[in-house]
């Protein structure tokens, strides 16, 4: 190997080095996302995902008008809180997460020249296809990296931060998931505490 191509290799890896060096690792963020359903030609709102993130705590909460759902997990920990309120009703469980029916991600493909700019953050995409025929297309941030990047399983090894997402299932419409809130403010850990006896206990 002559000089040329340790000069080559040495600027490939510091490059890279520095590239990694610029991104921010968030312990603590809030995204709200919306949600739409294609309907024909059409994007229709149908409901909002709000996501918080506290070092290794997560919490979510799916709204539409027909249910609210809160999901609060702690990568850590084997067990996560699931709530439903569906009309007057609540429903809390406690269930082993991620579950073990949960489909696997089988591919990765990086989308070159398809970018967008969300919040002022140049996204990248990627293609993520699961064991259950589901895809995924993710527009993410490399420059934000969250301390847990798994508020949905699927984008456990997305290398940045996910700010738009869509989920194409052959049986369904696509559900489309865009970044309308990003706040890097603390968060209290009274966010992640449920007071169990507002719901119904499930088994």
């Amino acid at each position: 190997m002559n000089f040329k191509h340790i000069l080559l290799i040495v600027c490939v890896l510091f490059v890279s080095a520095f590239a990694h060096a610029q991104a921010k690792v968030l312990g603590e963020c809030t995204i709200q996302f919306n949600i739409q359903q294609q309907q024909k030609n059409e994007w229709v709102a149908i409901g909002s995902k709000k996501v918080w993130i506290k070092g290794n705590q997560c919490k979510t909460i799916l709204a539409t008008p027909q249910l609210v759902q809160t999901l609060i997990f702690n990568i850590q920990q084997e067990k996560a809180i699931v709530t439903k309120e569906v009309g007057n009703n609540k429903y809390l469980q406690e269930i082993i997460y991620p579950p073990a029916t949960l489909a696997t991600l089988i591919s990765m493909k990086e989308v070159t020249g398809d970018t967008l700019t969300l919040l002022g953050y140049h996204c990248k995409k990627v293609k993520l296809e699961l064991s259950d025929g589901v895809v995924y297309e993710v527009y993410y941030t490399p420059d934000l990296i969250p301390s847990v990047t798994t508020f949905e399983f699927a984008f456990k090894e997305v290398q940045g931060l996910v700010l738009g997402y869509s989920i194409i299932n052959k049986n369904d419409p696509v559900i489309k998931y865009m970044v309308t809130l990003l706040d890097l403010s603390p968060i209290t850990l009274n966010q992640f505490q449920i007071n169990k006896s507002e719901f119904q206990i499930l088994d």
